[in-house]
């Protein structure tokens, strides 16, 4: 499943070889994928220049000279590929976006992707995306912030920072690192974390979140051209390691339930 670096990954590479192009035709093979019927997401987007590319969290906003807004959730994972001539498109799709000179992309769902448009007007308040916080790549993501963030709260460490209304853009697959990487259990009280731990845990979320980034993000995931990343699973410390030696103390990992996900933790490492 796509996650931040994959996320911010992608809408530079869309933003880098989209913008300035004018949208002919939007394809919508999966109408239950998007917000409103193909043939007015067709009328209302048809003519319109691709202004910007960003993201929101896990989300993707196409911003279209227009006032519309295109916003793209990969869901549990797809595939959204550049073409540039409809020969080399991708066989298999839900959506189809192609432009004036022929290049367009595709997207194909995995599980439960989202295709919708927006005005500029219901943007703000688009139930989707207008709780998403701000996400560790924010310049305004800083030790100050994250510790003002916690500070007062009571719920488990894991289960606030998957919630995207509090941190956007960290999922399961980079948490069990997090939370490793600090030496915290993700069952552990916000409440009774220090300022130590509150620092460790900052530090983590960084240095975790850059290294994918950096490695080219994760290895099962393709980019805008297909291109897969090189962050593998040899780069995971405890991630999806289950009965492997922990990297620091050589105590077996194991996996446990918490809430709805499992979690791959130390159990010496990482006490509750």
């Amino acid at each position: 499943m796509a996650e931040l670096p994959e996320i911010v990954k992608l809408a530079s590479q869309m933003r880098d070889t989209l913008c300035g192009k004018t949208m002919q035709s939007v394809t919508l093979l999966q109408e239950k994928c998007s917000n409103i019927p193909t043939d007015e997401f067709q009328k209302r987007v048809v003519g319109a220049k691709i202004k910007e590319v960003r993201n929101k969290g896990k989300w993707i906003i196409i911003v279209l000279g227009n006032g519309e807004n295109i916003l793209m959730s990969l869901g549990m994972g797809a595939d959204v590929l550049y073409f540039e001539n409809e020969k080399n498109q991708a066989d298999k799709y839900q959506v189809k976006v192609s432009f004036s000179d022929g290049s367009g992309f595709t997207a194909r769902f995995w599980w439960f992707g989202k295709f919708l448009l927006v005005s500029d007007d219901e943007l703000e308040s688009e139930p989707n995306t207008k709780d998403i916080a701000i996400d560790p790549f924010d310049e305004r993501f800083t030790l100050d912030y994250f510790s003002t963030l916690l500070k007062g709260k009571k719920t488990q460490i894991k289960a606030f920072l998957m919630n995207q209304k509090n941190v956007g853009g960290i999922g399961n697959m980079y948490m069990h690192d997090i939370l490793f990487k600090a030496r915290l259990h993700p069952q552990k009280k916000i409440s009774d974390m220090d300022e130590n731990e509150i620092r460790l845990l900052y530090n983590s979320i960084i240095d975790i979140l850059n290294l994918s980034r950096e490695k080219g993000t994760f290895a099962y995931e393709s980019d805008f051209f297909g291109q897969k990343g090189g962050y593998t699973l040899d780069y995971f410390l405890v991630g999806y390691k289950e009965n492997q030696p922990c990297p620091v103390c050589g105590e077996k990992i194991i996996s446990i339930k918490t809430g709805s996900t499992t979690s791959f933790i130390c159990p010496a490492c990482q006490k509750v």
